[in-house]
């Protein structure tokens, strides 16, 4: 009886872990800054040229088309994003008093934890606490609001470029998913009724030299059943999230209106995994499959694989070299294809074969 009861509670227990990934890159966001602020100066710049105001509205005709391109992009400032974005989380924290919640902030070449606060980051507190202004009094009380902290620790952050031969200014989103997969391992050995999910808000480029370590992330998260959500802030799609998002049966949004990017995080990512399994949430059309050689760190449509460690190269080479296997046939890719051959290319007596990848497209689309 004891065991059936307590298989009913673990099947009615909404309680919920969610591991947030902020892409802080500092670049990004500055090109977005910059973006609108210049969209704005040409704005005023047109308004002072040829537009001609009646009743505090423009009716130049050039006004008319700026407006009209900027309401299409309609992109978001960081501030602003962080508005909405708390919205989101205090309506996330009021569904269940025992939902946990955690922050990771991704940044240019590091990543690190903004909430809950580390061991170190209390002890500074407790510090400034204990300080006394030049008066003799105690300083202000520390906001110990959950969004008091998460503000104050994005305030905090490192502006500055530490590392000036970086990886071409890249975020490092596959430490920040490593990261939140150790962490709800942690959590799950405490509380093993808990439900855990990655939601990841990005707005800077993929970087095809994190390809493998971002898909054993990936992988990792599908075998755990970890549903990994993706909210994407840039002009162009993600390869690597949609691929996430799809494997681990999470939600991939590109949101139209940045402008209302509350009403895109309450009505689709607020859901858990229990209430998608009855409503009806956005699906991907398709998906990008395409896979990054090891060698270049290139996204290849036609590639070389070791049928040994399943390696892929965008050219032929004598030998493997992340298993060290040697290849004794060589095959001319581009002159099979220019000869019409429809099937698929393949070496008899070398462990080196070649394949194509590409996008594959998804046929439930809700």
């Amino acid at each position: 009886m004891n065991n059936e009861t307590s298989a009913v509670l673990n099947e009615d227990d909404d309680t919920s872990l969610l591991v947030v990934i902020l892409d802080c890159n500092v670049y990004s966001w500055g090109n977005r800054e910059k973006s609108l602020q210049d969209a704005i100066s040409g704005m005023n710049d047109d308004n002072n040229d040829d537009g001609r105001y009646n009743g505090g509205i423009a009716i130049g005709n050039n006004v008319n088309k700026r407006l009209i391109n900027t309401s299409k992009n309609n992109y978001i400032g960081f501030n602003k994003f962080l508005e909405h974005f708390m919205v989101f989380i205090n309506a996330y924290l009021m569904l269940n008093q025992e939902n946990q919640l955690s922050i990771i902030c991704s940044k240019i070449g590091e990543s690190s934890f903004i909430f809950p606060l580390s061991t170190t980051d209390q002890y500074q507190q407790e510090q400034e606490e204990q300080q006394l202004n030049e008066n003799g009094e105690p300083l202000p009380p520390v906001n110990k609001t959950i969004q008091g902290q998460i503000l104050d620790k994005l305030q905090k952050l490192d502006l500055e470029i530490k590392d000036v031969h970086s990886d071409i200014l890249s975020s490092s989103f596959s430490a920040s998913m490593s990261m939140a997969l150790c962490y709800i391992n942690r959590i799950k050995r405490e509380t093993p009724t808990i439900k855990p999910r990655i939601m990841v808000f990005n707005i800077s480029p993929d970087v095809s030299s994190q390809y493998i370590s971002v898909m054993n992330c990936i992988f990792s998260s599908q075998k755990q059943s970890i549903p990994v959500d993706s909210c994407i802030l840039s002009q162009s799609d993600s390869t690597f999230l949609q691929q996430a998002s799809h494997l681990t049966s999470g939600i991939y949004l590109k949101p139209q209106k940045q402008e209302l990017l509350s009403q895109y995080l309450l009505t689709t990512f607020l859901l858990d995994t229990l209430s998608r399994k009855s409503l009806a949430y956005p699906t991907l059309r398709s998906v990008d499959y395409r896979a990054s050689c090891f060698c270049h760190k290139k996204i290849v449509d036609i590639g070389y694989v070791c049928s040994v460690c399943l390696s892929i190269f965008c050219g032929h080479s004598s030998s493997c070299s992340t298993c060290g296997t040697k290849f004794s046939l060589k095959i001319d890719l581009r002159k099979q294809l220019n000869n019409g051959n429809s099937s698929t290319p393949t070496t008899t007596s070398s462990t080196l074969t070649t394949t194509t990848t590409s996008s594959t497209s998804i046929v439930n689309n809700k």
